[in-house]
């Protein structure tokens, strides 16, 4: 059912959409080349698209699993060379969907700089096998219980060996480039690079302990602690798997020699992991 919610908020949206853009505009769209950058989540995500007038349209939605959700367009123009982007905002399109899906959606047009609806204006640029970047140090919030930017979470990614095959929250576009390269940490400021592993990180189990759930005994997780540490550079953004790949544990918690992370895998048992058992962020 969640599915066709969302289905039906986005065909609500293509509709209005169409309705508020005339055939000459389309026209004149359609004709201008445009650079587009996106990120696609759950329910959610980014799209920058900058086109060869000078302008550009910053697009943000986040959509309920059980209906209501948001669409934040922004429109102005734009500055940019070979490593820098910046925006600069002009007008806003707000689009609120409401929980109930026989309402009818609502849009309001406003003039760019209410705090609420500011978007990231400065972008620094850098090509990665057949990936352009964009990613900007302003800290975003609502996406983690951390302080997190775009430079953040894409250490976190790079550590945890899903770049570049698989980005997270950050903007990206495809190039024709596919010559495979190691990743030249240079690119990115010396403030950020301490996120950055230079050396996968490798740990062993060194406890595991069950959690039962006092009000459902059927509801069983597993805190795994690995004997690896802050001072062996472990953080709590790191993802680390087993060389067969069937077990991985998200780190939660840090301290100076050792780490933990929760499981809910349904099949997990000590005995096919036993305490010993090896996990590290990248494979090789």
């Amino acid at each position: 059912m969640k599915y066709i919610n969302i289905l039906i908020l986005l065909l609500i949206f293509s509709c209005s959409n169409d309705k508020t853009i005339s055939n000459n505009e389309k026209k004149i769209i359609k004709d201008i080349d445009t650079l587009k950058f996106s990120y696609n989540g759950f329910n959610n995500g980014l799209r920058l698209d900058l086109l060869s007038d000078g302008s550009f349209i910053s697009e943000n939605y986040l959509f309920g699993c059980t209906g209501g959700g948001e669409r934040k367009k922004v429109f102005g123009t734009y500055k940019m060379d070979s490593v820098n982007l910046k925006l600069v905002p002009e007008k806003i399109e707000y689009t609120e969907y409401p929980i109930d899906m026989e309402s009818k959606p609502k849009t309001i047009n406003i003039t760019y700089g209410i705090d609420s609806l500011k978007i990231k204006t400065e972008f620094q640029i850098f090509n990665w096998e057949n990936k352009k970047y964009l990613l900007s140090d302003f800290y975003d919030y609502g996406w983690s219980l951390d302080k997190e930017n775009d430079y953040i979470r894409f250490a976190n990614y790079l550590n945890s060996g899903f770049e570049p095959k698989s980005s997270g929250r950050y903007l990206v576009t495809e190039t024709k480039d596919t010559i495979r390269t190691e990743f030249d940490l240079k690119q990115i400021p010396e403030k950020w690079q301490d996120y950055f592993l230079k050396e996968p990180v490798s740990a062993k189990i060194k406890k595991i302990k069950k959690i039962t759930d006092p009000y459902d005994e059927e509801n069983i997780s597993w805190q795994i602690e690995l004997d690896k540490g802050i001072k062996d550079r472990m953080n709590n953004r790191l993802t680390l798997e087993t060389k067969d790949g069937e077990f991985f544990i998200e780190i939660d918690s840090v301290l100076t020699n050792n780490s933990f992370g929760i499981t809910y895998m349904y099949d997990f048992s000590p005995k096919k992991f036993p305490i010993g058992t090896e996990l590290r962020t990248i494979w090789k």
